[in-house]
């Protein structure tokens, strides 16, 4: 039989970290409340006050545990979550705190965790969804289109210059450059070198592109082919 009662305060629960936030945020919960017991009175004294994080109001395994030696005056106490034992929870759903003191037995009903009105914003930045931003440390995936108004510069270096993938929907990658040496290039697979890979066109003032250049080339020589058998026709003419 439970011979001890929970009475929560306002502030019961404060998630003091989100899943866009890292580092400089504390992963921590902190939890305040008071102990009394089947009469309410109030405790005092050294306890051992379990934690625990469910799925569930009932039932289910517990998913994260944690022990504290709590120094009650009056009743009150303040936790520290995670101080312990990392919490390796996830926070995006919903979560019932189950809490034990002493060998009393866990208290009922659980406690559904809720968040702080400002932490509603930790989802949000500037009302942009988390899953709408990109991360420059990992690898980001998107769907849809992205529309930059302003420049897109991509800074690489002389060995290694940044490139542009383009995929197909067969999953062929063809990858877009510009060398140290200002040329566009393009190519099928991943390039071996700065150089690997066929030349678009030519990021100089007054130079025409490889492919134009080739043209212009065989044109000169039909050209000049036609010049010489017009030249040669018209001196058989004569001579006759």
């Amino acid at each position: 039989m439970k011979r001890l009662r929970l009475i929560t305060l306002i502030t019961i629960g404060i998630i003091c970290f989100s899943a866009v936030v890292y580092a400089a945020i504390p992963r921590v919960i902190n939890y305040q409340g008071k102990f009394t017991d089947k009469d309410d009175n109030p405790l005092s004294g050294n306890y051992l006050v379990t934690f625990r994080f469910y799925d569930a109001a009932s039932g289910s395994t517990t998913m994260w545990e944690e022990g504290h030696i709590l120094a009650l005056k009056n009743g009150m106490f303040n936790a520290l979550l995670g101080s312990i034992k990392p919490l390796e929870v996830d926070f995006s759903k919903d979560l019932w705190l189950g809490i034990e003191i002493a060998s009393d037995g866990e208290m009922s009903p659980r406690i559904k965790l809720a968040s702080s009105a400002y932490a509603f914003n930790a989802q949000t930045i500037d009302t942009l969804e988390a899953n709408q931003l990109l991360r420059s440390d990992v690898d980001s995936v998107m769907s849809g289109s992205l529309t930059i108004k302003k420049n897109l510069v991509l800074k690489g270096n002389i060995s290694d210059p940044s490139k542009v993938i383009l995929a197909d929907g067969m999953g062929r990658e063809y990858y877009l450059w510009m060398d140290n040496l200002g040329n566009l290039r393009i190519k099928h697979d991943k390039p071996r070198s700065d150089k690997d890979g066929s030349i678009v066109m030519l990021d100089k003032a007054g130079m025409l592109p490889s492919y134009l250049k080739i043209n212009i080339a065989i044109a000169l020589s039909l050209l000049s082919v036609l010049i010489v058998l017009i030249s040669g026709y018209k001196k058989k003419k004569q001579n006759v």
